[in-house]
């Protein structure tokens, strides 16, 4: 997951079978701060995020998905464990030495390219990191995260539930500053895209209904180009979002960002593209 793994690096990696983590690592989806949403297949896998502690637990997803996908909150290894994404942690300065293990691993006749690599990963994989997953961010938060975020089915829902608690809370003080900061839009939009992502049958059909979002996003005057702006170009921090309140984003301009292409379909799910 290297020393900087946002947003579409997110989605070229997440997918991986093995996904290595160190202690240098900064994972982040921050989309929603540049009027975007999670893409390149994030709404397949975040929602169904199975959490380290929950594995054997069927059916158990919580808030922290919901969590990422809105906040952009930056993770560090510890974090990725936890949370599922990274399958294995590995100290930075053994990077090196991982890499000629593989090298030397995959040149060994008598083993199959999959067992040899599942085996070097975890000879080198660091079993202190799962011992310590009660200090990650995500461990010592998980009570609050999963209180606002799990289940919602709308960003006002989130929004009043951290409201209620922040006089005893900081992370609901600090998770309300930086909703804040989002766009409107891309908030209702990206929690919106979850809650059907979860219904999709396969990447694919996420992947074309994620697409349907990004011809959306693309067009003129979008949140997108003036988080860009703000961003990347005049780099001032300061998006003026339109809407500018989740109040002002309705259901029905939701609902626009998913609706069908027609010709203009990708069509990954069962067809051929007309692109």
């Amino acid at each position: 997951l290297g020393r900087c793994c946002n947003g579409g690096g997110v989605g070229l990696s997440i997918h991986g079978k093995y996904r290595v983590a160190t202690e240098n690592t900064i994972f982040a989806m921050p989309e929603t701060k540049i009027g975007l949403f999670p893409d390149v297949g994030g709404t397949w896998w975040i929602p169904r995020l199975k959490l380290y502690r929950d594995r054997q637990r069927k059916g158990v997803v919580g808030g922290v998905g919901n969590y990422l996908a809105l906040t952009g909150a930056r993770l560090k290894g510890d974090d990725l464990i936890y949370a599922g994404i990274a399958t294995h942690f590995i100290p930075s300065e053994r990077l090196n030495e991982l890499k000629l293990a593989l090298i030397d691993a995959t040149n060994n006749p008598t083993q199959s390219l999959g067992d040899c690599v599942a085996g070097v990963l975890m000879s080198f994989h660091d079993e202190k990191v799962n011992v310590d997953l009660d200090k990650a961010f995500l461990s010592k938060n998980r009570k609050e995260i999963d209180q606002a975020f799990d289940g919602k089915q709308s960003v006002e829902d989130i929004v009043s539930t951290l409201e209620s608690v922040k006089s005893d809370s900081q992370f609901a003080k600090t998770t309300l500053d930086t909703l804040k900061q989002m766009s409107p839009t891309s908030l209702k939009v990206t929690l919106e895209a979850l809650i059907r992502g979860s219904k999709v049958q396969s990447i694919e059909e996420a992947l074309d209904m994620e697409y349907r979002m990004s011809q959306a996003f693309m067009r003129k005057g979008s949140d997108f180009y003036e988080g860009i702006r703000a961003a990347l170009v005049d780099k001032c921090g300061e998006p003026q979002w339109n809407p500018s309140s989740l109040e002002g984003v309705t259901n029905g301009f939701v609902d626009k960002f998913f609706d069908d292409l027609g010709d203009r379909e990708l069509c990954l799910r069962g067809g051929s593209s007309k692109l």
